[in-house]
């Protein structure tokens, strides 16, 4: 797959789209591919097409026929948001992969929570489904950071349900950190849970310092992704068309049309809009431990927690000071 895309990415790079598609792909994934192009020029009508001839030539495919339903519709009525609708993002995160993952990162939180009475700050904890299950009676209170008004609610409605005591901030952890309330707190732990990507990469260094300053331990979970920067380039399509065949294959059943159509097509084709600026920035594990060792978090540990379709996640487990000074893997 990858000889014909990077045949479509050269004639596309010398002769524009138009030279790309009279070479006639031969394969579904390279009229998937000429979509994806045509999508990126805001060229909508003509990639619904190209993506049809996808779904017409491999009409049993997931991927070609979301593809093309979602592409028809974005010719027909205009481009949505990358989470389309609530429905949508709700299924998706509540089934699938994201089952197994949600339950072995709420088990790793809770294994590198102390064992005594502990003061906890959690980053974009949306509803809670990563914090709620992890909390014990050893939590002595929960500071939480959520730029969504409607999620933060949901998990301080359960954390009063669970009678534990709370303080709320609806805003990013920028506008938190600038609080004149923030600058002398200090917690025994921070985490965030599949929330950092959302910070620009200008600020990482400027939080995480922040953040190495105000905690004991720092736990992140973050996929492993591959850069992400030129989503265009025929060795990341293909990178992502693979994922996205087993993201899809993960929601078969009553489900599939509200979670593709609802969030998977949208966020596949969002890698390639050049009209809207990006809310999210995943990047590599390895830069993640970078930046946590140059903002002073000497001991970076790493714990693998699901074989996510996507990317494999991780638990970043970060503390300032350590006897090695150097990194090693879990068990």
């Amino acid at each position: 797959m990858n000889d014909e895309l990077s045949r479509i990415w050269n004639l596309y790079g010398t002769g524009g789209l138009g030279a790309a598609v009279r070479a006639a792909p031969v394969t579904p994934d390279g009229r998937l591919y000429l979509a994806l192009l045509a999508f990126a020029e805001e060229r909508y009508a003509e990639a619904a097409e190209l993506a049809a001839g996808a779904a017409r030539a491999e009409p049993e495919a997931l991927l070609p026929r979301a593809a093309a339903t979602y592409l028809a519709r974005v010719a027909r009525e205009g481009k949505r948001d990358v989470y389309v609708s609530a429905e949508g993002f709700g299924a998706f995160i509540r089934g699938g992969g994201n089952v197994p993952l949600y339950q072995a990162t709420s088990t790793a939180l809770a294994q590198h929570h102390p064992q005594t009475s502990f003061a906890l700050l959690d980053i974009g904890v949306g509803d809670g489904l990563a914090l709620l299950p992890s909390l014990t009676s050893r939590v002595g209170g929960v500071t939480l950071v959520e730029p969504s008004v409607p999620l933060l609610a949901r998990t301080t409605e359960a954390l009063a349900q669970k009678r534990i005591g709370f303080d709320a901030y609806a805003g990013s952890l920028q506008e938190f950190a600038a609080e004149p309330r923030s600058r002398s707190r200090h917690w025994d732990v921070a985490q965030a849970t599949f929330s950092l990507q959302s910070l620009v990469p200008a600020d990482r260094p400027a939080m995480l310092r922040w953040l190495r300053a105000r905690c004991d331990v720092l736990l992140i979970a973050e996929f492993d992704p591959p850069r992400m920067d030129e989503p265009l380039r025929p060795e990341t399509a293909a990178h992502v068309f693979n994922r996205y065949r087993e993201g899809l294959a993960e929601y078969v059943g009553a489900e599939f049309e509200t979670v593709a159509q609802g969030f998977l097509m949208p966020v596949m084709f969002g890698y390639a809009d050049r009209s809207v600026a990006r809310t999210n920035f995943e990047q590599p594990l390895a830069q993640w431990e970078r930046l946590l060792r140059e903002a002073g978090f000497e001991k970076v540990e790493r714990q693998l927690l699901y074989p996510y379709w996507w990317a494999p996640a991780w638990l970043l487990v970060a503390s300032p000071a350590s006897p090695a000074g150097a990194q090693r893997v879990l068990e």
